[in-house]
């Protein structure tokens, strides 16, 4: 998509677009507290629903640190801080240039946040955005901050999308969603949004350069 000039609304995702992530990071965390192979811990988060159920809110912080614990068969030295900073380690460092390129973006289009995330992430994502950018959090940097723990909904589900809409009465035709997951891509545009696949190769500020 090169023509913005319909386009009145950006919704961005967090991880990946915002944020950089990389799960290799947490893998080899939770690795090295729960001297499982790395392998094992991919393929036991794979095959639960634990962390998907954390993102919809069907669980919440004690719940999960509990059956994280048994998931990765800890001992009881392990602290659930530590569970937390291993969960965390995944998320690194904020290029100051994406959120320069957000603030930018916000004298032309109503911006919104759209993510897939949990509440141990997002404070843990606030605390970085403040030692790099020196925004104290999300919720300066958007006109509303929708994560799928608090909807209990989660993309690509087309029912998150036409949820967000609705509450800000937005147009379809009138927005454009950011993604780094072709999955959550397809559920926008099955709604009538406009999406942009965001990659390392052609990322954020390449995606914007005509707005």
């Amino acid at each position: 998509m090169n023509d913005f000039t319909s386009i009145k609304n950006i919704i961005f995702d967090l991880g990946a677009v915002i944020i950089p992530i990389d799960f290799e990071k947490t893998f080899q965390a939770f690795a090295t507290l729960s001297s499982l192979p790395v392998e094992e811990i991919k393929r036991r988060y794979q095959s639960t629903s634990l962390f998907i159920d954390f993102e919809k809110g069907i669980i919440g912080n004690f719940t999960f640190l509990q059956k994280l614990r048994s998931l990765l068969e800890v001992n009881d030295t392990t602290s659930d801080q530590q569970l937390i900073d291993a969960w965390n380690t995944l998320l690194l460092p904020i290029p100051q240039e994406r959120i320069d390129r957000i603030k930018l973006l916000a004298s032309d289009y109503r911006l919104f946040l759209l993510s897939n995330t949990n509440p141990v992430h997002i404070k843990d994502v606030n605390r970085i955005l403040y030692e790099c950018t020196q925004v104290s959090a999300l919720e300066q940097l958007f006109e509303t901050t929708w994560y799928s723990y608090d909807l209990g909904l989660i993309k690509p589900s087309t029912e998150i999308y036409e949820t967000v809409l609705q509450l800000k009465e937005l147009k379809a035709s009138e927005t454009v969603f950011l993604d780094d997951n072709a999955d959550n891509i397809a559920g926008a545009l099955a709604t009538g949004i406009h999406a942009l696949h965001v990659t390392e190769e052609h990322h954020l500020l390449e995606q914007l350069k005509h707005a």
